[in-house]
């Protein structure tokens, strides 16, 4: 995003936070937990299987990096905007020690409560863990901790942290809660919406709004005023998932303002460019958790997508001279789930030294 298409001044970013976080609390408290049978025959099956092949990794390689310099660490994590614990396996896995989960919907909470509870004793020590409701743009965490001088090895932030793009008050006070105990050396990871990649679509259309049948995006503000750094409403509508509105969050703004809380930017990529970076390290792990759909489908299974728009990318791969008469079968994805995969974008950052707040100022 350009100077001049930010276009806002000082006191518009400061103005005062509206009332969104309470409808984005009552969504996700109203979001029904599906089963697999229904996940299954989900039209973004495929989609929701990729992304969480990117956390998998983006986590599991920030893990790793930890591990290099103290392998016998115990490692804690502050899992915020968790949702309902989504994560909670790769935890495990990852052989963590202690997380703490926030997020602002209660419902969500509890359900990611009963998961952790859920877990098997009998395949390997369970970390231990702490769950707390509430809005993590507004309240300071710190003070609602088991341990309030605790220090985090990682931070993780799944699709959650654009929510606090509302205001520059609430983007504050992010990322002060998920700087001001994160140790330093230690790592702040995370996946956001690309706003760079929602404008320029936006602009190709002419009513600011684009999709196609598993989503839709539509500006719900006026680009002729210009684009503000906070507060950049846009409804996103993903089938099944998500209904209501965000903020577009501007990488410079948020890497400018995450250096003042001494947060410096190690990775960013979009998720097209991270699945290259990251596809022959983790090629087994796509395959194991069925990130990508098998073209032509296997005999007695239909294809998710719209065999005559959604595979022209397959079909060309496979008109190739080389492959011609191969019977070949390639993992994909339907166009339709593509698109919707390549608006977000993954980063991480490393805190760099002790916080204002540790060093005695305030926020």
């Amino acid at each position: 995003m350009s100077d001049k298409e930010s276009n806002v001044s000082q006191n518009e970013c400061e103005a005062p936070p509206t009332q969104h976080t309470s409808v984005v609390a009552s969504h996700y408290n109203n979001l029904k937990d599906k089963g697999l049978k229904e996940r299954y025959n989900s039209p973004i099956f495929y989609l929701r299987n990729f992304n969480n092949w990117v956390k998998s990794v983006l986590i599991s390689e920030y893990i790793s990096k930890i591990k290099e310099k103290d392998y016998c660490r115990h490692l804690k994590v502050l899992d915020i905007c968790c949702g309902k614990g989504g994560d909670i396996a790769k935890w495990q896995k990852s052989f963590v020690d202690h997380v703490v989960f926030a997020d602002i919907a209660d419902v969500s909470i509890k359900q990611c409560q009963a998961r952790y509870e859920a877990l098997n004793p009998r395949q390997s020590k369970i970390f231990t863990a702490e769950f707390i409701a509430a809005d993590c743009t507004k309240i300071c965490l710190r003070e609602k901790y088991h341990d309030p001088s605790i220090r985090f090895d990682l931070v993780s932030c799944q699709f959650g942290f654009h929510y606090s793009f509302e205001s520059l008050t609430q983007a504050r006070r992010m990322l002060m809660n998920i700087s001001e105990c994160l140790r330093p050396g230690g790592y702040f990871i995370g996946t956001i919406p690309n706003a760079n990649e929602i404008v320029a679509r936006a602009q190709k259309s002419p009513n600011m709004q684009f999709g196609n049948k598993v989503y839709n995006i539509k500006l719900l503000f006026d680009p002729k005023d210009g684009y503000p750094l906070f507060g950049a409403k846009y409804d996103f509508q993903l089938e099944g998932v998500v209904d209501c509105p965000e903020f577009l969050v501007y990488t410079k703004v948020f890497y400018e303002l995450a250096r003042e809380y001494d947060l410096e930017v190690v990775y960013e990529a979009g998720f097209e460019q991270f699945y290259k970076d990251h596809l022959n390290d983790h090629r087994q792990l796509l395959s194991k958790i069925s990130s990508l759909e098998s073209y032509p489908a296997p005999p007695g299974k239909e294809l998710l997508g719209d065999e005559e728009t959604d595979y022209d990318h397959v079909k060309t791969f496979l008109e190739d001279e080389h492959r011609k008469n191969q019977n070949h079968k390639v993992g994909t994805m339907a166009k339709s789930q593509w698109e919707v995969a390549n608006i977000y974008m993954v980063f991480a950052m490393q805190k760099l030294k002790k916080t204002n707040v540790e060093n005695g100022a305030g926020v």
